[in-house]
């Protein structure tokens, strides 16, 4: 019986190994890639045409209105 468990635990430590070193990357790991990549957050603006949402950074502020494209100026 102990001869048993004995082989038991090698086999399990082997698939371990096998599966942590090709499987996919551990949870924490995961956070640490994506959580760099991730920017800050930036206000969200409405569009004085569409209505559409957009980031301040990408809207045109025109006479005190903020517009999502060049021809949403021109229109208005």
């Amino acid at each position: 019986m102990p001869r048993l468990i004995f082989i038991g635990l090698v086999i399990w430590l082997i698939y371990s190994l096998v599966k942590r070193s090709f499987g996919s990357p551990r949870p924490h790991e995961h956070n640490k890639s994506s959580s760099s990549k991730t920017k800050e957050a930036e206000d969200m603006v409405q569009c004085a045409h569409c209505a559409v949402h957009l980031p301040r950074s990408e809207a045109f502020l025109v006479n005190g209105h903020l517009y999502c494209s060049k021809e949403h100026i021109q229109k208005q």
